[in-house]
């Protein structure tokens, strides 16, 4: 898969021009500089486990996404290259989404200062064999009273293989990240399985075919950096 780098500066007043404006971009992007010392990477080695990990589900992004998706990581304390938190298209409003893994939802709580635990409960009522309910309570430190969430399987079963192969953890899984996001007020990421509900339910609503959409929200006439030199250039690095 091909990463673009949306660059208008590139197209209209030539590469040196464009790579001296991104330059500035790119000294003006603390989230990149802290991202970088953190992870002990060189640059291109980050760079390139960028473009392998938290952006290799795009066909194309901006500087600003780039910036999105690593100041959620220094916000969240999540690793923009361990597979715990990428960039997906959202076919619907155009910006990507930030997704967290589950990985990354159990290393955002345990990692939280205010984190104080969590129980997990499930319904007696068995539906296929699964209970019909898993509830997840969450405590907080500065909390006085725990925040609960209960998802139904009847109303989050999904067709994927993980809820064929593994429903129960799904099921858990829901409910954890639901009551996580409320208990700390995360609304800015969502789940793997909640992207691919939205990918689904635009693709039932639309006549045409998914790359349709991805064009529109992304024009492959602008085209950007493909491997890690290029994208060290676009950053002025």
């Amino acid at each position: 898969m091909k990463h673009h780098l949306l660059n208008d500066d590139a197209r209209e007043h030539g590469h040196d021009d464009a790579q001296s404006q991104a330059h500035l971009r790119a000294t003006k992007l603390p989230s990149f500089r802290l991202c970088l010392e953190r992870s002990a990477m060189s640059e291109e080695g980050f760079i390139g486990a960028l473009l392998q990990t938290s952006l290799s589900r795009l066909d194309a992004w901006t500087l600003p996404d780039l910036e999105r998706l690593l100041a959620a990581c220094l916000r969240y304390n999540l690793s923009p290259t361990g597979r715990e938190i990428f960039l997906v298209p959202d076919h619907t409003a155009g910006a990507p989404l930030l997704v967290v893994g589950v990985d990354g939802w159990s290393r955002l709580l345990n990692e939280h200062k205010q984190f104080a635990g969590m129980r997990f409960r499930e319904s007696v009522e068995l539906v296929d064999g699964i209970p019909a309910w898993i509830e997840c309570t969450i405590h907080r430190r500065d909390r006085r009273v725990a925040t609960a969430v209960r998802e139904y399987l009847c109303e989050v079963r999904g067709t994927t293989t993980a809820w064929i192969t593994h429903p129960r953890r799904m099921l858990r899984h829901k409910a954890m990240v639901q009551c996580a996001r409320i208990t700390f007020g995360m609304g800015d990421i969502v789940d793997p399985d909640e992207t691919y509900r939205t990918f689904a339910s635009t693709n039932q609503q639309t006549d045409g075919p998914t790359q349709t959409l991805r064009q529109k929200s992304h024009p492959p006439a602008k085209r950007g950096p493909t491997s890690v030199n290029e994208l060290k250039s676009v950053l002025g690095l």
